[in-house]
């Protein structure tokens, strides 16, 4: 768990963390899987299951905010 907020790479976010892709975004993630056929992360939409983004590993996410 990370107590501060701050940004960071998506591949460095430990997986279940819940992560914004913007710090004054409405929308939270909770990172997910590698897809390893996609070559990119899994963040699962926290307010909708079905729905999930997907993203390289190098993309600036934030993390360690108060949800």
């Amino acid at each position: 768990m990370i107590d501060q907020i701050q940004q960071m790479k998506l591949r460095d976010v430990p997986r279940g963390e819940f992560v914004r892709r913007k710090l004054d975004a409405r929308k939270t993630y909770t990172r997910g899987e590698y897809d390893r056929s996609a070559k990119r992360y899994q963040l699962d939409d926290w307010d909708d299951i079905s729905r999930a983004v997907y993203l390289k590993g190098d993309a600036l996410v934030w993390v360690g905010f108060t949800f």
